[in-house]
């Protein structure tokens, strides 16, 4: 169909459809038939109609098909259609006209010798029906466009709810498994023995967590201020359980005018504490720093023997949305004993 343009990455001058051969007749016949039904009853009228149809028809398409391929590179309906239907009325109107023109002189100019005030009544005569047609085309064809892409965009509004409800399940899987609480609450037991005060900043960091989870749930991107406060509860408690063996560095700048998704840089971080063995002969590093445009994550590899069962929802939940927010993707690089993560920085726009 016509409306495929819109899909189309290159353009070239002979490739043909049905459509392009069909409708100019087809739109012959219903003109003939309103402004003259008596030439059907002579035997020369069709073939003459079918070639003066395709004469017409056959190249205002083609031309037609390139203007508005050109024109949805530079000028898309979706951003800006006041200035496309414009542009399509006015390009699309002097093409026709140009056309129409040149076809009704060579035919009934130059083959049927006829005077040039023949070739101006019939111009002016074909002129209506070309601008009826015109505006009928633009809107019938870029009305099914704007349907498709209605529904196109309605089906991605949909997935993104869903990958954002997956992160979100993640996340507070992540936190409220019973692992997670079993670990901390160990930890906070021996700490209330061992060291009142510590015990009592455990539990402020601990309930900062789950704040945090609840609070960021409806949010699409949270400033690098509030991310570093949740990195830096999530370390404190982390750092209690493992001690010296994990060394977590956060080089982040407090700003609030930089951001990111909520919950993307704990999960990273519990997914390096999951995967990797950790010790005091063999800490385990992780830093986090925003470089060129990135917040990188990256640790030390040193893999459990014990295989981690993941079904990496997490880092492929992460990537899903950042193509919605971002025109950067998420980096993951495996290489001379380090993983690396580099999620895009995003600006205010994103909010």
């Amino acid at each position: 169909m016509l409306s495929d343009i819109y899909k189309k990455t290159d353009f070239k001058v002979f490739r043909f459809s049905l459509w392009q051969l069909v409708i100019p007749v087809i739109s012959g016949i219903i003109i003939a038939l309103i402004s003259y039904p008596q030439g059907f009853l002579s035997a020369r009228f069709i073939p003459f109609l079918v070639i003066y149809s395709l004469s017409m028809g056959i190249p205002f398409m083609k031309i037609y098909e390139y203007t508005e391929w050109k024109l949805e590179k530079h000028v898309p309906w979706l951003t800006k259609p006041n200035l496309r239907f414009f542009l399509s009325v006015f390009l699309e109107l002097a093409i026709g006209i140009l056309i129409l023109t040149l076809v009704n002189w060579l035919i009934f100019v130059v083959v049927q010798k006829q005077e040039i005030n023949t070739l101006l009544s019939k111009t002016s005569e074909g002129l209506k029906y070309l601008i009826i047609f015109i505006f009928a085309g633009i809107i019938l064809i870029n009305s099914s466009h704007f349907f498709q892409s209605w529904k196109e965009a309605a089906v991605n509004e949909e997935k993104l709810k869903r990958e954002k409800l997956a992160i979100e399940y993640e996340a507070l899987k992540n936190q409220v498994n019973p692992h997670f609480l079993f670990n901390s609450l160990t930890a906070l037991s021996s700490l209330v023995y061992k060291d009142q005060q510590k015990a009592i900043i455990f539990i402020r960091e601990f309930s900062n967590v789950f704040r945090y989870v609840l609070e960021s749930r409806e949010k699409e991107v949270v400033d690098f201020l509030t991310e570093k406060k949740l990195l830096e509860s999530v370390s404190y408690m982390n750092h209690i359980r493992y001690e010296d063996s994990l060394q977590i560095e956060i080089n982040l700048p407090d700003s609030t005018d930089k951001y990111i998704i909520p919950m993307a840089l704990q999960m990273l971080l519990e997914n390096a504490i999951k995967h990797n063995s950790i010790s005091v002969n063999k800490p385990l590093k992780i830093e986090i720093v925003e470089e060129d445009g990135y917040v990188v994550v990256k640790n030390n590899l040193q893999p459990k023997k014990s295989e981690i069962v993941s079904n990496k929802i997490g880092l492929e939940n992460i990537k899903s949305r950042y193509k919605y927010l971002s025109d950067k993707d998420v980096l993951v690089e495996n290489s001379n004993g380090t993983f690396v993560v580099k999620i895009p920085v995003l600006s205010i726009k994103h909010v």
